[in-house]
């Protein structure tokens, strides 16, 4: 299906609206990427060819956007989703995000009722320490304490970084860094956990969460399976589904393109270890794009005309 492209940089919103040309109503789509920042315009015109319109929204590492994953408004996303209800037809709207922005998607859902269907790839359950790529190369960011999100302009709570010596080492030795060491595992003290959680059973809709079995830059299966829990608690089990991939690692956000090639990423001063093998991880995002646009497609109904 083909689709028409229009930029957007109003509002404080920069970004890509990507709209099918059919006839059929098109239900909106909120798409945003993860901790590489800026905007995922292929993402968004491959899902809007499948009959969505999507608005693929920059939140940072752009022109005129903070540079770092560092005290993001929760209300920027809203003022997304103002944009895709003006221009969509649906009963509710979709969002989807891959890695930290899986963990933005069920933190939007969670405080804006109109998510009505959200996908979090390779994403978590619970808040996590921001990103700021002003202070330097890795071991550098991670010990800059910051918050990713805010809202009402009162930053949340978070899980911090931790084993920085470790990260330490791996830097000094010029080895592969698999970052998932600098997360700590789920906090075994309720209180602690409770507090850095998202309140996923707020959350309106459904839930889909994909995790790479091996995925090594974080923890995203044990962190998910917070929301699995929480869903659980409030007696809403059935309203998310998780599926955890074997064997794959964690680059498996967005549609299938050309194979991968290696397990290894660039990163601040460092190369990162993603996990997985490159023929999982190839076979693994194609099999996420499939799960995921199969949920958007029987859950996000469009009004009828």
């Amino acid at each position: 299906m083909e689709v028409d492209e229009t930029p957007i940089r109003k509002h404080g919103l920069i970004g890509l609206l990507c709209t099918p040309r059919t006839d059929a109503p098109a239900p909106g789509v909120l798409l945003v990427g993860g901790s590489e920042g800026g905007r995922h315009d292929r993402d968004a015109r491959v899902l809007a060819a499948e009959g969505f319109t999507v608005f693929a929204l920059s939140y940072f590492s752009d022109r005129g956007l903070a540079r770092g994953l560092v005290d993001i408004p929760l209300e920027l996303f809203s003022r997304g989703l103002d944009l895709l209800e003006s221009v969509s037809e649906g009963r509710t709207l979709g969002m989807t995000g891959g890695s930290r922005g899986g963990e933005a998607a069920l933190l939007v859902a969670a405080h804006d009722d109109r998510v009505g269907a959200v996908a979090s790839i390779v994403g978590s359950g619970v808040v996590t320490q921001g990103i700021d790529y002003g202070a330097g190369l890795l071991p550098q960011i991670l010990r800059r304490k910051v918050a990713s999100w805010t809202l009402d302009g009162e930053p949340l709570p978070y899980l911090p970084y931790a084993n920085l010596d470790e990260i330490d080492r791996l830097v000094a030795a010029t080895q592969p860094v698999p970052l998932g060491v600098a997360f700590p595992p789920v906090p075994t003290d309720p209180d602690e956990l409770d507090r850095v959680s998202i309140p996923v059973e707020r959350i309106s809709g459904k839930v889909l969460s994909i995790c790479g079995g091996e995925d090594r830059m974080w923890p995203s299966d044990a962190y998910s399976r917070v929301a699995v829990d929480r869903l659980a608690a409030h007696d809403r089990a059935g309203d998310i589904e998780h599926v955890v991939l074997s064997g794959v690692g964690h680059p498996i956000a967005g549609p299938p393109g050309q194979p991968f090639t290696s397990t290894l990423s660039p990163g601040p001063g460092v190369t990162f270890e993603m996990g997985g093998s490159p023929r999982a991880n190839t076979a693994g995002r194609a099999e996420a794009w499939r799960r995921q646009v199969a949920f958007f497609k029987r859950e996000l109904v469009a009004e009828q005309p």
